[in-house]
């Protein structure tokens, strides 16, 4: 059996470890695009805040520690670009040496994640102006606030805003959050997001409802968020927080189905429409456990459990998926 593993976080990693757990014979390959592997997404924020304070808290395996614990190829800056699904092949580009080459797979599992969504907003490539996803991110982020951030603009009212603007204001930067709703964490009841909001108040940050970003110009100090009320605020950072998009590309080149919201579709037993290929994680869509309507849930729980079940189906163990509740 030889598997390839497209994504090396969470769901990623999880399936590989859980693969070579129930094989000690089958040829294993993860490929990931950037340098790291299985990183604490949730802890991000509060490194930058200084309540974590040594980075490497927040690795939770290594692509070393992969290969020598679990004997897997690990194969760190290396772009999955294409999935010949007659051959059975993938088309790989190493990212450090630009080579291309092929390899072969018996079973295949993508676990390709989500994109941060970055509206088409005059002046949106402006420097300053960030998303909040990886460890990358994270570095960028933390080496302006260790330096020359007084204030800072989250757009968007969930996690990872809310999450940064408690501990921006922990570190003294003056912190506005933009929400284009009329509340903060739209999927809650607002009796439960007015005493967040209280809270954060509280602690000194500014919160603007039913307002949104129009364009971005720079300025002498750094950046001016233009709003749609005719607000402008004066940043030296922004970050958008305002959702993310299944990573599908690689599986709508190679003529997988997904779904209307982008994600990909898969089956009970996480096979997408070919049953050579799996998906997991952040790229897939779900069942609510709830409702019972199809959805995107992009938290790393779900991930890990959606990679150790793929595994599990790949070595004929048969087990399904029952949904995913969507708590966080």
């Amino acid at each position: 059996m030889k598997l390839l593993i497209v994504g090396g976080v969470a769901g990623g990693a999880s399936a590989a470890a859980r693969a070579r757990r129930l094989s000690e014979d089958a040829e294993i390959v993860v490929f990931e695009r950037g340098p790291d592997v299985s990183f604490a997404n949730c802890g991000l924020p509060y490194y930058i805040g200084g309540e974590i304070t040594e980075r490497k808290k927040l690795i939770v395996t290594t692509p070393e520690l992969l290969r020598s614990r679990f004997q897997l190829d690990v194969r760190t800056r290396s772009s999955v670009e294409a999935i010949d699904r007659t051959a059975k092949k993938i088309r790989v580009r190493d990212l450090e040496s630009g080579r291309e080459y092929e390899e072969a797979y018996d079973k295949l599992i993508l676990a390709t994640g989500a994109t941060p969504f970055r509206p088409s907003i005059p002046g949106i490539d402006l420097p300053g102006i960030i998303t909040l996803r990886n460890l990358h991110d994270t570095d960028q982020i933390k080496a302006r606030v260790d330096h020359d951030v007084k204030q800072a603009v989250l757009l968007g009212g969930g996690f990872i805003s809310l999450e940064l603007a408690e501990n921006f204001v922990r570190r003294g930067i003056a912190t506005t959050v933009v929400e284009k709703n009329g509340q903060i964490l739209t999927p809650f009841d607002k009796e439960m997001t007015t005493p967040i909001v209280q809270e954060l108040a509280a602690r000194g940050v500014t919160i603007l409802l039913d307002q949104f970003a129009e364009s971005f110009e720079p300025s002498a100090d750094g950046l001016t968020v233009c709003l749609n009320s005719g607000q402008r605020l004066s940043a030296q950072l922004v970050i958008l927080g305002v959702g993310v998009r299944p990573e599908n590309k690689l599986a709508v080149d190679a003529g997988l189905e997904v779904g209307p919201r982008g994600g990909i579709q898969v089956n009970g037993y996480l096979q997408t429409t070919d049953p050579n290929i799996y998906a997991v994680g952040d790229a897939i869509e779900v069942t609510d456990f709830v409702s019972g309507t199809v959805t995107l849930v992009p938290l790393a729980g779900p991930a890990n459990r959606q990679g150790r079940i793929a595994a599990d189906n790949v070595f004929g163990r048969s087990m399904t998926y029952r949904g995913t509740q969507g708590t966080a």
